[in-house]
C-alpha cells in the first residue's frame, strides 16, 4: 500500500517526493549523540531472536505423512483444498466483540434520534423508535464483518493439518523459546491448551520442558480434531503408545479448576 501511494506521488510531484525521501532517509539515520544499543553490536540487540529455522519433530512429521497417505488419500482434491484453506485463514478478520457492536448500535441510534427530533412536526414516538431500531439493525448487518466458526469434521481436519501443522508448530515453538530464553529457571508442571486443534502446543511445550511437564490438557470442541491430534501423538497407530504421555484430550473445559 505504501509503495503504491509513494509511486503515485512520484508521478505527479517528483520534486516534492524526492525531498520527502531525503527527509525520511535523514531522519532514519542514527544521530551521532544517541547510542540506543549502548555499544553492543546489533546482533546482540534484545529484540533480535536467536532461534534458527524450526523443524517439526521427526515423530510428528512421520505421523503427519502417514495420515496424509492413509486418510488424506480419501480426501478429494486435498492439495487444492489445502491452498484454499490457507488463503482463507490468512485473509480472515477477527470477530467483532459484542461490546463493540453494542457501542456502535447505541451511537447510531443516538445519531438517528437527534436527526429525527430536529425535524418540526408531531410524530409517534413508538413508531419512530421501531423505525430507528430497524434502521440500526439493517446498517449493522450491512457493515459488520460476518464471522462464522469453522466446523472441523474428519476431512477438514486433515486439510487443516496439511495447511497449518508446520506453521502452527513453528509459531508456538518460537514463542516458547523466547519465554525459556528470558527465564531459564521456568519449569512448568501443567499445561492447559484451550482450542488445542492438532496439539501442536503440546509438542512444542514437550520440546522445551519435557522434563518438568507432568500433565497436559488439550481442549477442543471438535471431536474429530481431538481424534486426529491423538493419532499424531501415537504415530497414526491406535495401538501404539503415545510419543509422550500425560496428554489428555477433552471437548469441554474441566468442571473444577482442580
Amino acid at each position: 500500500m505504501a509503495a503504491r501511494s509513494y509511486g503515485a506521488r512520484f508521478l505527479c510531484q517528483p520534486a516534492a517526493v524526492k525531498i520527502m525521501f531525503r527527509c525520511v532517509s535523514a531522519a532514519a539515520q542514527p544521530q551521532p549523540g544517541s547510542d540506543f544499543l549502548k555499544g553492543e553490536p546489533h546482533r546482540k540487540h534484545p529484540g533480535v531472536t536467536n532461534l534458527k529455522t524450526v523443524r517439526l519433530p521427526e515423530e510428528l512429521q512421520l505421523a503427519a505423512q502417514s495420515i496424509i497417505h492413509t486418510i488424506g488419500a480419501q480426501v478429494p482434491q486435498l492439495a487444492v483444498r489445502t491452498h484454499k484453506l490457507t488463503n482463507f485463514l490468512w485473509s480472515r478478520k477477527r470477530a467483532v466483540e459484542d461490546l463493540t457492536l453494542r457501542q456502535k448500535a447505541v451511537s447510531m441510534e443516538k445519531e438517528l434520534w437527534e436527526k429525527a427530533t430536529q425535524k418540526t412536526g408531531d410524530f409517534d414516538e413508538q413508531v419512530l423508535e421501531d423505525r430507528i431500531r430497524k434502521k440500526v439493525l439493517s446498517d449493522l448487518r450491512r457493515t459488520t464483518y460476518r464471522w462464522t466458526p469453522l466446523k472441523y469434521d474428519e476431512e477438514l481436519g486433515v486439510v487443516y493439518m496439511a495447511a497449518r501443522l508446520a506453521g502452527g508448530y513453528a509459531a508456538v515453538r518460537r514463542a516458547l523459546n523466547e519465554i525459556k530464553k528470558r527465564d531459564p529457571s521456568f519449569a512448568p508442571q501443567s499445561l492447559l491448551d484451550f482450542g488445542s486443534g492438532l496439539g501442536t502446543v503440546s509438542w512444542a511445550s514437550h520440546s522445551c520442558w519435557g522434563d518438568s511437564l507432568k500433565e497436559m490438557v488439550c481442549v477442543d470442541s471438535s471431536a474429530p480434531m481431538n481424534i486426529l491430534a491423538e493419532r499424531l501423538l501415537k504415530g497414526n497407530n491406535e495401538r501404539a503408545e503415545p510419543h509422550f504421555k500425560q496428554v489428555y484430550f477433552r471437548q469441554f473445559l474441566p468442571v473444577s479448576p482442580k
